[in-house]
């Protein structure tokens, strides 16, 4: 169950979730391995924690991917999910560029 504001249309979504359903789109993922190591290149997450929030992301209905004992089945919204990512349209930019910016502040700060 997706849980929103009452007479608005902001989720109960923590925001990293936010980013994967944003991140998914209207996209159907060949796999969710293959979407676990983007996100992984493109933000610094660790795949523990992204795969993590995936399974809850599926816990919660809002998206579907195949697992080892129902394989085939790429990774992309469900009904639930499409309704959460046009709640979120209006956020789509400030999210990813937020996770972007700490990603290049942790990067810079390797480096020097």
């Amino acid at each position: 169950m997706v849980y929103t504001s009452v007479g608005c249309k902001r989720t109960k979504l923590i925001e990293r979730e936010r980013l994967i359903v944003l991140e998914i789109n209207s996209d159907a993922i060949y796999s969710a391995s293959s979407f676990v190591d983007y996100l992984c290149n493109s933000y610094g997450f660790s795949k523990s924690s992204i795969w993590y929030n995936l399974n809850r992301l599926r816990e919660k209905n809002i998206l579907d991917f195949a697992t080892k004992d129902d394989p085939g089945r790429p990774l992309a919204l469900t009904k639930i999910g499409m309704e959460e990512l046009a709640a979120l349209k209006y956020e789509k930019n400030t999210v990813k560029e937020r996770f972007a910016q700490v990603y290049m502040e942790r990067f810079n700060t390797v480096l020097t």
